[in-house]
């Protein structure tokens, strides 16, 4: 009995040198399982498919599975980075992350507020007479050209005639009164209505109750429509008409946008700055 006792207790001392007792530290290539939970308990990620399942925010098109992430590297947040440290392979623990090593604060430049009924004038003057650089103007028209010549730009509906040819050239519309011309950013057009030697003034051609989709860049428009409500000789009003709680990708990344009464709300902030996080995470491995 004493000798299977010794046999025992030495397999215990064996075995328990086995345990990877190392730390966490910083550079590490560590694997966690975690549940981030705001301060009012609702769980807005988690790697844990049951938990996922438990508080209804599943995603069927991703794979619950451990985070695997470099400690220190960019693309954590810093307070889950820095919270993991000094733990060891089975470790659970609890991190409350502020919004500072979290999402940061809300950033009001980056909200934006539009008043759902706007005007904007009916009729509108540019000059008669632009100038461009020599060289863009030989890249889009050609070379050899000189004054009194008229050209038409690629992709044009009009012609400009060239006044003056130096090192910017000097080109003036030319363009009648009653012509009309395709509206820029605006699914109408637009017709001449007066020319004077300075200015060309063109009037909007569109309706009451004309409802439309902004364009919001080359490929997206307005998730939402926008009704002309009222045209006359001085402004055309327009409302934008109201939709759910959405979220639109713009060039620098989504855009959360919410209407209210008076008002449409585009913030850029991310949906979890200005929020205490509480992580709860369990280490599963660490490599070197």
């Amino acid at each position: 009995m004493k000798k299977y006792f010794i046999l025992l207790l030495g397999a215990v001392i064996l075995l328990s040198g086995c345990v990877d007792q190392r730390t966490v530290k910083m550079g590490d290539n560590i694997s966690i399982d975690y549940t981030g939970r705001l301060q009012d308990g609702t769980v807005f990620d988690t790697s844990l498919e049951s938990v996922a399942k438990a508080n209804n925010i599943f995603d069927p098109r991703r794979d619950y599975e451990p985070l695997n992430f470099t400690v220190g590297k960019k693309g954590i947040i810093t307070g889950l980075s820095d919270g993991v440290i000094g733990m060891t392979v089975g470790q659970s623990k609890t991190l409350t992350i502020l919004p500072e090593k979290a999402y940061g604060q809300i950033n009001p430049e980056m909200i934006q507020v539009y008043p759902r009924i706007q005007e904007m004038p009916a009729t509108e003057s540019f000059p008669r007479i632009i100038n461009i650089s020599l060289s863009r103007f030989e890249a889009e028209i050609g070379t050899g050209h000189k004054a009194g010549d008229v050209v038409a730009p690629p992709g044009s509906s009009f012609n400009y005639t060239v006044k003056n040819i130096s090192n910017e050239v000097f080109l003036s519309y030319n363009l009648k009164v009653g012509d009309t011309l395709p509206s820029t950013g605006l699914p109408w057009n637009i017709t001449v209505i007066k020319i004077d030697d300075k200015n060309i003034t063109v009037k909007h051609d569109v309706n009451k109750n004309y409802t439309f989709q902004f364009q919001l860049d080359t490929f997206q428009k307005t998730p939402w429509d926008t009704t002309v409500t009222d045209v006359n000789s001085m402004n055309i009003t327009l409302r934008h008409n109201a939709i759910p709680d959405t979220e639109i990708q713009s060039m620098f990344g989504p855009v959360k946008v919410h209407f209210n009464e008076t008002s449409i709300i585009m913030d850029s902030n991310h949906e979890l700055a200005g929020k205490t996080l509480i992580f709860n995470v369990t280490l599963k491995s660490i490599s070197k």
